[in-house]
């Protein structure tokens, strides 16, 4: 409303675009989007004419939030990874002076949770049975 208001004291029509209006309150095109049903009401009750050309930024604000994501998910494989051979070496050092490590590989009811959900097992990615057979 402060931006018809300041428009009308200049005499001049107020055409809402959503770029000027992010610049004026300090947020981003898709914060703006996100609240467009709520803004274009005031816009009709104050009868604004609006500036409809978006020359593709929700197109790109997508392709970049997949970017981001794809970045992420690279990211959290490679940790998944790192984290799996760390655990498998540690229980192979283990293994290796004989020690008993049925207390470190039997799977928590938290575990098993996950793993049903995945269906695959943390440590060798095969897939997982209901019942896990300790000799």
């Amino acid at each position: 409303m402060e931006l018809i208001v300041f428009y009308r004291d200049r005499s001049v029509q107020y055409t809402y675009s959503q770029k000027e209006f992010s610049i004026y309150a300090g947020v981003s095109r898709e914060t703006i989007r996100k609240y467009q049903f709520e803004i274009d009401v005031v816009l009709q009750s104050s009868l604004i004419s609006k500036w409809t050309l978006d020359k593709d930024a929700k197109c790109r604000n997508l392709q970049e939030k997949i970017l981001i994501l794809q970045c992420e998910l690279n990211k959290v494989d490679k940790m998944y990874v790192a984290m799996r051979t760390q655990y498998i070496g540690i229980l192979e050092a283990l293994l290796m002076h004989s020690i008993d490590i049925r207390a470190l590989v039997v799977r928590s009811p938290d575990a098993l949770k996950v793993e049903h959900a995945y269906n695959e097992c943390v440590l060798c990615n095969s897939v997982v049975c209901d019942e896990l057979p300790l000799g």
